[in-house]
């Protein structure tokens, strides 16, 4: 993916440090087995283990999935709108349904990256950041046709070396809610050079 020339952006509510739960569960976790390789300019370089699915659209979630999104915000949809996708995935050209539309980059995240989207219009923006066990531990929303959000993920209390965390996002607009959904999965990295990054991917 190459960089995004931004727009102007109102981010209407960005809500960080949020822990839904203190689940600890065993029974309840979740594995996240690779990440997609994302570079400083926000290009897809190749893939660490298994990602599944990661910064594409998903068809459908578990309950238990949507519901990581069902956080209070006080951002509405009023002026919000799809633009045309009339024959999105019949073939290329402008009606291919844009891949990528949400992204977090670098990824490995050694301490900062920063949370891409693009609206397809202009549209509601949510997001929630999870551990293994779905805590939230950040969410966000915003209302805009393009953005960028700045994560902090550098406190090692919340965020741990080596360790792969997921963000889930929706973007909706009136009469459209959730209309495009997916999930991508972010590793914590503090070493030194990228490539011993590999080392806490399964």
């Amino acid at each position: 993916m190459k960089y995004f020339p931004l727009f102007a952006i109102i981010l209407l509510c960005i809500t960080g440090c949020n822990k839904h739960t203190t689940n600890q569960n065993p029974s309840l976790v979740h594995v996240f087995k690779g990440i997609a390789v994302v570079n400083t300019m926000g290009e897809i370089m190749g893939n660490w283990g298994t990602p599944d699915s990661d910064w594409e659209t998903d068809v459908t979630w578990t309950s238990e999935e949507a519901a990581l999104l069902n956080f209070p915000d006080t951002v509405s949809l009023a002026g919000t709108y799809i633009r045309d996708t009339t024959g999105w995935n019949t073939g290329t050209g402008i009606h291919e349904q844009p891949e990528n539309a949400i992204l977090v980059f670098p990824n490995p995240v050694a301490g900062y990256a920063t949370l891409y989207f693009k609206g397809l219009g202009m549209v509601k923006f949510k997001a929630t950041i999870v551990d293994k066990y779905f805590n939230r531990l950040m969410t966000f929303a915003a209302k805009s046709g393009m953005g960028e959000i700045n994560l902090n993920l550098s406190d090692p209390a919340k965020f741990q070396n080596g360790v792969i965390y997921r963000l889930y996002y929706t973007l909706s607009a009136t009469d459209s809610l959730n209309f495009y959904k997916g999930h991508g999965d972010i590793l914590i990295c503090r070493e030194a050079v990228s490539n011993d990054c590999r080392q806490y991917v399964p």
